[in-house]
């Protein structure tokens, strides 16, 4: 596990992103401003640093100038971490040197796996990960209640587009999506996932009743298994469950 410094000036993120790095076994250190967050820095050798851009006095930016010139920290991973939504931000925070970039507000259920994806794998959390993707928030959260407190992390991603971007910065064990989504259906969805990541399995979950395309993806081997809404709590864990087995047969093949 790893040891993660927080550069933040509002108290209660701080208490959000220290709760969820402890809840995933790392670290967490902590400092309200830029100058105090450069002194932990010298101090502690963090494993990662998240730093806000938009600290008051010493910016984020000068942040990343100063551990940037001290040759015992140039190479530390530093990630902004920014409510900044102007076309360019990413850009601009990624040519200055961050080597990455979250947005606020965070993502609880995904906040850790973006920051993790940032570390030597030694350093990770070894708990595999599912990704749940639905248009519909309140189904997200529900799922996400259900699947709570498992062996295993839960994501989560509004659309296929973003559940995408998840993936590019965490390949996860399992991808269980809706069909009925705007932009990019669900089998259109696993399609992709199945040649960029071959070995994560692929459930649908849907409450459509024409299954012509679920079934076809099925036949075709895009879509692992394909489960019926509503659902219980026991049955999703289940279903789950049967997929992580599938998940780790398949890595123990492709190795």
């Amino acid at each position: 596990m790893a040891r993660i410094l927080i550069i933040e000036d509002n108290p209660a993120n701080i208490e959000l992103m220290s709760f969820l790095l402890s809840a995933y076994g790392h670290t967490p250190l902590t400092a309200p401003d830029g100058a105090r967050g450069v002194a932990v820095a010298r101090s502690e050798r963090p494993d990662l640093v998240a730093c806000d851009v938009n600290l008051p006095g010493m910016n984020g930016f000068a942040v990343l100038s100063a551990l940037r010139a001290e040759p015992e920290l140039a190479q530390m991973p530093v990630l902004a971490v920014t409510a900044l939504a102007m076309a360019g931000d990413r850009e601009q925070v990624l040519a200055a040197g961050f080597d990455g970039y979250i947005s606020k507000p965070i993502e609880p259920e995904s906040f850790v796996a973006e920051l993790e994806a940032f570390l030597p794998a030694a350093q990770a959390a070894v708990a595999p990960g599912v990704l749940l993707v639905d248009d519909d928030g309140f189904m997200l959260g529900v799922l996400a209640d259900m699947l709570a407190g498992q062996d295993y992390r839960v994501l989560s991603a509004a659309s296929g587009a973003e559940a995408l971007a998840v993936l590019e910065r965490e390949p996860v064990a399992v991808v269980l999506a809706d069909q009925a989504m705007p932009g990019m259906t669900g089998t259109a969805l696993l399609a992709e996932v199945a040649r960029r990541h071959p070995s994560t399995v692929r459930l649908i979950l849907s409450g459509q009743t024409d299954l012509a395309e679920i079934e076809a993806a099925t036949a075709a081997g895009i879509v692992d298994a394909h489960h019926a809404k509503p659902v219980s709590t026991a049955s999703l864990r289940g279903y789950v469950e049967d997929a992580l087995r599938l998940q780790r047969r398949r890595s123990g093949a492709a190795a």
